[in-house]
């Protein structure tokens, strides 16, 4: 205990990590920093040293009871030569090994469900952290793609101003072209809103106040190779399913002490009588519970023992359902986000900036409507933000699939035919599109 306080000391009087000890641009580093003296860890630590420190007594025998007084003591106060005495003694209950060994096995138990609660926090607080710091990074990518369109739109304001210097081009195309730039402006205010609320949920983590100034992120491309290599199970020494099962032999532990019930403790009492006339005299007592109402105290607990353990038995199995559906949604998210990012890299980036720029020359020239260069200036915009946004799923889907192997209890990220992390039924519905889209 005096290694727990002098831990929470430590705590108090250095709640977070500092940030500029963080490497922001890392996100491996970022999710350390947010395991570093973790409350919910350091609460479950503390809850393991209660634990085993309930080991000891559970297998230990109950404290000798100490007795002393005076028997057949007269009314006023005299002694009775034959009837009064002064007496001492004590009194120990044996309790069965059996049964000290039964509730010895539950508090080790307890213990090592604790423990294996930890893991599955680790777990869970690393994807926190991996999956906020991605979503801030994909923000953050997706405003430099914008801010890069921003000269594209340049390009197009000087396009329309020069035809309608020309008289080759109505105003109405520069005010347009204006309102284009405009509209570029409120996307990137949402996207500096999303995130925003991103790091709101990952400076909490690491125990920084949520006004703290964390410099400009950037997804990796590389993050696009990473790959799922495990089986879509859930691995036989799952920290969670671990849980269960040490629950299942705390029952099986709890019917081998509710049956050893038939065979209660052992008390033996001693005590030695002094009277002042007579011969001093001792007795002897042993005692022992009869298990006369078996049916209505014995009974029940053996079968709510064992009810409680069948219960565990069926946590297991709809436990390892549910692991296996969230490892199955993520590795369906991220096939589909790997299918989406070669589409993307290797064929609609290049493309669509090739069309935008011929259509620019080609509206230069007047060969091209002001219609067309708007749309292809959208439609390249759109298709690199959905990029970033299927990068971010493929890491995001990656991530959450090693959490969930680790320890996670249940997936992060939505199922595929609802909607994925950002988007709905479109690889954009939900991402912060300009008017002229």
């Amino acid at each position: 205990m005096r290694v727990s306080r002098a831990l929470l000391f430590v705590v108090a009087a250095f709640p977070a990590v500092p940030a500029s000890a963080i490497d922001w641009h890392d996100p491996q580093a970022v999710a350390a920093a947010a395991l570093e003296n973790n409350p919910t860890i350091l609460r479950l630590q503390s809850e393991v040293e209660a634990a085993r420190e309930r080991i000891a007594p559970a297998a230990s025998q109950p404290n000798p009871m100490v007795m002393a007084g005076v028997q057949n003591k007269e009314i006023d106060l005299g002694d009775d030569a034959m009837m009064t005495m002064y007496m001492v003694g004590a009194r120990q209950t044996f309790a069965d090994p059996a049964r000290r060994r039964a509730r010895r096995s539950i508090a080790e138990l307890e213990v090592r469900a604790v423990e294996q609660q930890i893991a599955s926090a680790r777990a869970e607080i690393e994807r926190d952290a991996l999956l906020a710091w991605y979503d801030a990074a994909t923000a953050d990518s997706q405003i430099v793609a914008a801010e890069q369109v921003r000269g594209l739109i340049e390009a197009i304001i000087d396009a329309a101003r020069v035809r309608y210097e020309v008289g080759n081009a109505a105003q109405a195309e520069v005010i347009r072209a204006h309102l284009e730039r405009s509209n570029l402006e409120h996307l990137i205010l949402a996207l500096r809103g999303i995130r925003s609320a991103a790091l709101a949920r990952l400076l909490p983590l690491l125990g920084m106040p949520v006004n703290t100034a964390v410099p400009r992120l950037h997804l990796p491309h590389a993050t696009g190779r990473t790959q799922i290599g495990a089986p879509i199970e859930p691995p036989a020494g799952h920290p969670a399913l671990a849980v269960l099962e040490a629950e299942i032999e705390r029952q099986e532990a709890v019917i081998r002490l509710a049956r050893l019930a038939t065979r209660p403790d052992l008390s033996v009492e001693a005590s030695y009588g002094y009277r002042r006339e007579q011969r001093d005299m001792f007795s002897v007592v042993a005692s022992i519970e009869l298990p006369f109402r078996r049916g209505s105290l014995i009974e029940p607990r053996i079968r709510e023992a064992v009810a409680g353990r069948e219960a565990a038995e069926r946590r297991v199995e709809e436990l390892r359902r549910q692991l296996t559906r969230a490892l199955a949604v993520a590795a369906a998210l991220h096939e589909q986000a790997d299918q989406q990012l070669r589409l993307h890299e290797e064929v609609l980036v290049p493309q669509a900036r090739l069309a935008f720029e011929s259509t620019l020359g080609s509206y230069q020239t007047g060969r091209a409507s002001f219609d067309g260069v708007l749309a292809a200036e959208s439609t390249y915009l759109r298709l690199q933000l959905d990029h970033y946004e299927f990068l971010a799923q493929h890491i995001k889907a990656v991530t959450d699939f090693e959490a969930i192997r680790k320890g996670a209890v249940s997936s992060a990220l939505r199922s595929p035919m609802s909607s994925p992390a950002r988007g709905a039924s479109g690889p954009s519905a939900t991402t912060p599109t300009m008017g002229g889209m």
